[in-house]
């Protein structure tokens, strides 16, 4: 990955970026990519895939997906946060995913949605930090 320095983008964390392609989870199976994120325009290096991010919803199912996204930072033992006892997924995406909903941001299901995990000191320290997209456009509806 030393060679795309040159395209760092500000939020360089490793990620596993998830998604349905744009498909409800009932539907399509979900499917999950180790990664990061990079400025539009890098190079993909051969075996590696890419998804692009856009900041306007197409209204089409899937990819490209949204640039736009929710951020959520947590604490705690790697267990209580990947911990799936009472929970749709794990404490991370739900309690993110509620803030969200919580504060009335759309979550722009099933068409352009995807999440992340993010390992903010590295893969090896496991996922501290979850992701999801959101559309600014959107409003929710009353």
């Amino acid at each position: 990955m030393d060679r795309l320095d040159q395209y760092r983008c500000g939020f360089d964390y490793d990620l596993f970026f998830m998604h349905h392609y744009g498909l409800c989870v009932d539907v399509g199976p979900w499917h999950g990519f180790w990664g990061r994120f990079f400025q539009a325009g890098a190079p993909v290096p051969e075996g590696f895939a890419y998804f692009d991010l856009v900041p306007e919803n197409n209204g089409a199912e899937g990819p490209p997906f949204l640039s736009q996204f929710a951020f959520g930072v947590f604490s705690g033992s790697q267990e209580a946060l990947h911990s799936r006892q009472g929970f749709d997924s794990d404490a991370m995406y739900d309690v993110t995913r509620n803030a969200i909903l919580g504060q009335g941001v759309l979550i722009p299901y099933p068409h352009k949605y995807w999440t992340a995990e993010v390992f903010l000191q590295g893969w090896e320290q496991g996922g501290t930090g979850y992701l999801f997209s959101v559309d600014r456009e959107a409003q929710p509806e009353k």
